[in-house]
């Protein structure tokens, strides 16, 4: 095949699809899609570690087995910025290498030979700032057996895309494959998890001990990982012979029983699913404090962020069941099968969030599944109305490798069929182990094992960007009903009109309804339904559940949208008929929503119905509010508490009782919402809840800053102390919130906020870096942030961290 520097798409440029015009053929150029050179193949690595982890220091020794892949190499270069290299052997004699900015060149003299076999040798020290991560080990009160948000001594790695170079020196190119081996040493009284399986503990006798880990097939040098900390796990045993470990802080095990409860029935199932066995030999969940993302799909073993660790309270809020399914997937679609460049990230995320998004169809049920492919449309909406990159493309963005991708594989199986596009999975899964693949793989595996040619899916979903515009509007006449169809978006160079089959569905007034399954690719398109009986008709559906990524206008009558929510087969087609009655006025809509709610049973239905209905007075529209607080949903007592305004008579004593409710959540909003609605009784309200904590400490943060007024010293002493370093982020977040609410600062609180605007978890950095800039606004403040800036003597890298708060 032939691959260009910079368009990604010359696998396409020759297609005309379908009713298109040839004069938009051009694609979005992408320099990142290129594919890194290299003149070895890295066969292995064995990797020795030691840490001075209150320094920040790896000093390691690695060991390389590489074969020459071009005819003479005469150097080899390894990605290894700001590493310190003690020596380099090749075969056990020592050879010349130089060090600079970038990494380190190893001399070959005389050149090696294409497909001779070698070792290289490197010790080393480092101090990264990135890749690996030490925490805590400077802080004085770690590890609490009391308070789960105090922060922990731990040492974790990080290293998609490139980060692992800052601690191990590599080739990190992710077109090269090596299987690892890890011996790591460190204190005794810590665990210590790496990839693949795990060998003897060596007791040292300085009380240290020694710990192996050993893969057994290759994998890219980005999912190399390590997590140290104190932990106990649980073991879940499949049916395919794996027994996973799921890993927790010791005394929480009711926490991980309750966190990893799907992990042996999902493994099964993506087994079922993908049709290809799980191509690894172990598997374990580690959740660590402060990681930068939500999770990462180390090869073997995940890490993620404690914030997803957490007890059934929490569930509607933050769970870790969707992020399991996800990076589990990735041993599939990332970790076994791997992208070739950026340019074909899709292949990996956008499979693991389709994955797991269908998982919780498993377990959740369909109008949950729909409900998530709702979210996942309207986050794509944005995505793709901001430019004009395609889901293959380097500069794609999280939005469009995630959740669009994610559609498009829905779409897929949508156009293919289930059989069929299980089929082409896991035949794709058996032609590619441990292999690397990029999306024209992946479409061409439909011609190989189906015949399908779907050039012109690919082109328009992967290789080029944006969505279908339709308007649609239906006449009758006669014996007939004519259905119209307009394709409206703006077509440029890298959007063109949209071929897809899409249902049309007129439903009658007796119960009947015709179905047509329609190809729409023209800009305009005319659908004849016969209609002999001259049924009435009750509403038509274009679209229905809106399988087809796309937005429509479609005006409907008032009473077309009351049949569609009433009768409509499908979850969204009924919400969306409710969600376009906000338009109607009160007094024509009330008694049909409250029919409405008491006939459905889904929170984002109940939810809609209720923010409709929030501030009427009417008799009946309070009681569906006084039902919605005592819903066993959740969410649905969410939205009657997020959407008051007032606070009716009749309604006081179930608000007043969501201040203990079972959610966390809903109790901080229901605290701050009758605090501000009825400050008079603000003293009652406190004292109810003065005891309560909740999830990262939301509760008692919201309980201390509006409890400011009535006891200044000891409420703002208290929210200062959870700004510091000597907690998790989530915590630390929530009271620097607070504090900006409050308008406070002293400087404690400028410390606390310095030191969170440089942390290297960026979903901490950022929030504080906007605190101090808000904090700003307030004279005296000011004057403080200014001293202490200025009384400090800091890094470069510290300098570019905090300039943003100056601008």
């Amino acid at each position: 095949m032939i691959r260009p520097l910079i368009l990604i798409f010359l696998i396409t440029a020759a297609i005309t699809v379908f009713s298109q015009s040839t004069s938009f053929n051009c694609y979005v150029p992408d320099a990142g899609a290129v594919i890194r050179d290299h003149n070895t193949d890295f066969i292995s690595l064995d990797l020795e570690l030691s840490f001075v982890p209150e320094e920040g220091k790896v000093s390691g020794i690695a060991q390389y087995v590489f074969i020459p892949i071009q005819q003479k190499v005469d150097s080899v270069f390894l990605d290894a910025p700001g590493i310190l290299i003690e020596y380099v052997l090749l075969d056990n004699t020592k050879t010349k290498f130089n060090m600079d900015s970038a990494g380190t060149t190893v001399f070959f003299n005389p050149p090696l030979q294409r497909n001779s076999n070698h070792t290289l040798t490197i010790k080393y020290d480092a101090y990264p700032k990135r890749g690996i991560y030490f925490n805590g080990w400077n802080n004085k009160n770690t590890d609490s057996e009391t308070d789960p948000n105090v922060i922990r001594k731990q040492i974790w790695t990080q290293g998609q895309g490139t980060d692992n170079r800052y601690w191990i020196p590599s080739y990190d190119g992710v077109n090269d494959k090596l299987i690892s081996s890890l011996k790591i040493t460190f204190n005794s009284g810590y665990t210590i998890i790496s990839n693949g399986e795990a060998g003897e503990i060596l007791q040292n006798k300085n009380g240290t001990i020694t710990q192996t880990y050993k893969m057994v097939h290759p994998h890219n040098i980005y999912l190399i990982m390590l997590a140290i900390g104190k932990y106990d796990h649980l073991d879940y045993p499949s049916k395919n012979g794996i027994t996973t470990k799921q890993y927790y802080y010791p005394g929480t095990k009711s926490i991980a029983e309750f966190t990893y409860k799907y992990s042996a029935e999902m493994m099964d199932w993506m087994e079922m699913e993908t049709g290809l066995k799980y191509p690894w030999t172990t598997y374990c969940n580690v959740p660590v404090q402060e990681f930068l993302y939500g999770a990462m799909e180390n090869t073997t073993a995940t890490i993620f962020s404690d914030f997803f660790y957490q007890d059934e309270r929490t569930f509607p809020d933050k769970n870790y069941v969707d992020i399991n399914a996800h990076e589990l997937t990735h041993q599939w679609f990332g970790d076994y099968v791997s992208a070739w460049s950026g340019a074909h990230h899709w292949l990996q995320e956008s499979f693991a969030t389709y994955y797991a998004k269908k998982f919780r169809e498993h377990i959740s049920g369909d109008d949950f599944y729909q409900w998530n492919r709702r979210g996942e449309m309207n986050t794509a909406f944005d995505a793709d109305g901001k430019n004009n990159y395609p889901v293959a493309h380097s500069q794609a963005g999280s939005p469009r490798v995630y959740q669009k991708g994610s559609i498009v594989l829905d779409m897929l199986r949508y156009v293919t069929g289930d059989e069929q596009f299980k089929i082409v999975i896991k035949e794709f899964l058996e032609k590619y182990p441990y292999a690397n693949v990029e999306s024209h793989d992946f479409e061409m595996q439909f011609m190989r094992s189906l015949g399908m040619n779907l050039d012109w899916f690919f082109d328009q979903w992967i290789y080029r960007d944006g969505f279908p515009e339709y308007t649609v509007n239906y006449t009758t006449e006669s014996q007939n009903i004519n259905v119209f169809v307009k394709q409206t978006q703006t077509q440029n160079e890298t959007i063109h009109l949209f071929k897809m089959p899409i249902h049309i569905q007129v439903h009658f007034k007796d119960g009947s309804f015709d179905d047509q399954l329609v190809w729409i690719e023209k800009e305009e398109t005319n659908i004849t339904f016969k209609n002999p009986e001259a049924r009435e008709i009750a509403f038509v559906l274009f679209n229905p559940n809106s399988m087809v990524y796309a937005k429509l206008k479609f005006e409907k009558q008032y009473d077309e949208l009351r049949f569609q929510a009433f009768n409509a087969p499908n979850l969204m087609d009924r919400y969306d008929a409710i969600v376009m009655m906000r338009g109607t006025e009160t007094e024509k809509k009330r008694e049909d929503l409250i029919k409405l709610y008491a006939k459905e049973n889904f929170h984002a239905i109940k939810s809609e119905i209720i923010t409709q209905l929030s501030n009427d007075d009417n008799k009946g529209s309070i009681a569906i509010l006084k039902q919605g607080l005592n819903d066993a949903d959740v969410l649905v007592r969410r939205a009657v508490l997020t959407n008051l305004q007032t606070i009716p008579s009749k309604l006081e004593k179930d608000i007043v009782a969501k201040l203990t409710d079972y959610n966390y959540s809903n109790c901080e909003i229901a605290l701050f919402k009758l605090c501000t609605l009825d400050p008079n009784k603000k003293k009652e309200y406190l004292a109810i809840t003065k005891d309560l904590v909740g999830s990262n400490k939301n509760i008692r943060i919201t309980w201390l800053e509006l409890n400011y007024s009535e006891q200044v010293d000891n409420s703002i002493n208290e929210l200062v102390q959870y700004s510091s370093s000597d907690y998790e982020f989530r915590t630390r977040n929530y009271a620097i919130n607070s504090l900006v609410n409050l308008k406070y600062c002293n400087k404690q609180v400028v410390i606390n906020l310095f030191d969170a605007a440089l942390s290297t978890n960026n979903r901490l950095s950022s929030p504080a870096r906007n605190a101090l800039k808000k904090l700003k606004e307030t004279p005296s403040c000011a004057e403080l942030i200014k001293n202490y800036y200025e009384e400090n003597n800091w890094d470069e890298w510290q300098k570019n961290k905090l300039k943003p708060i100056f601008n």
